[in-house]
């Protein structure tokens, strides 16, 4: 017998509490409690409001949400990529040898493992097919040639080589894409014009912190026409994301830049730019 409406709802709200999401999605009646509200930024991203009759990507989907607010602006087809096997992150060198990758792993894999994914394709019927690839694998042989339009979010921060990355990514961008990217926000607000980047590499998967200028340099160097860039906005923290203790924030603050990027995170949310881009030419001018 096929189950009620209701029935469905229920199943479904069971399915979204016994998993730890990264992505607040709305699912057919029920909202996952996830530790980014991505809902809270679309407006700010410059994705085209129509993308009918367009191949996209989306890179680095975690819980699909762009893939998904793709699939809803018409897409035709849909990508979605990201790694199954967390070890084959850029994990930096000082977690590999000094054993505490094990303990990020298990982190991870509370994500991971519990298939957040397929739980919310299938409660949207969505028809997004996810592979599982590498940023650094890109190629049009990997995924059948280019795409219209290319998504690519929150995923340089943890990348040891974003520049080479982003060359991978401008392989498969037949037509525009949109990269929306954490920054570091004092260093985009006292210096506006200058490229910098604070490299870290040490116990937190997280390489390279530009502000807003450092970003886009990177954009330019991997071989994009930046079409267009939003000024500094913030991702809100979602329900599922743990907060520390105000207090605890400040001290923190005054001793180093990550409790810099801890305190602004838990009161504002974590500092973004989006810019839309178009893959230089060979002849050197852009698309």
């Amino acid at each position: 017998m096929e189950p009620s409406p209701a029935g469905k709802q229920a199943s479904l709200a069971d399915e979204v509490r016994r998993r730890r999401w990264y992505h607040v999605l709305e699912l057919p009646g029920v909202t996952t409690p996830g530790w980014f509200d991505v809902r809270r930024t679309v407006d700010r991203v410059p994705m085209p409001l129509s993308l009918a009759g367009k191949r996209c990507l989306d890179v680095g989907t975690w819980d699909g949400f762009w893939a998904f607010e793709m699939e809803r602006r018409g897409a035709t087809e849909v990508v979605a990529v990201d790694i199954d096997d967390q070890s084959r992150w850029d994990w930096p060198p000082a977690i590999r040898l000094t054993g505490g990758l094990h303990d990020a792993l298990a982190v991870v894999e509370e994500f991971r493992e519990n298939h957040a994914f397929e739980v919310a394709r299938r409660a949207l019927g969505s028809r997004v097919e996810r592979r599982d690839l590498s940023i650094y694998e890109l190629s049009p042989e990997a995924l059948g040639g280019a795409f219209d339009f290319v998504f690519l979010g929150d995923l340089l921060l943890h990348l040891r080589d974003p520049v080479g990355a982003l060359a991978a990514v401008r392989s498969v961008v037949g037509g525009e894409a949109v990269i929306a990217e954490t920054v570091d926000a004092v260093p985009s607000i006292l210096r506006p014009r200058t490229p910098t980047a604070r490299l870290e590499g040490q116990t937190r998967p997280w390489w390279w912190q530009p502000n807003r200028a450092g970003l886009l340099q990177m954009i330019r160097s991997a071989g994009f026409v930046v079409a267009e860039a939003t000024g500094l906005y913030f991702l809100p923290l979602g329900p599922g994301h743990p907060r520390a203790k105000r207090r605890d924030l400040l001290r923190a603050a005054v001793r180093s830049p990550h409790g810099r990027e801890e305190l602004i995170m838990n009161l504002r949310g974590i500092p973004h730019v989006a810019a839309r881009v178009r893959p230089l030419r060979p002849s050197g001018g852009a698309a």
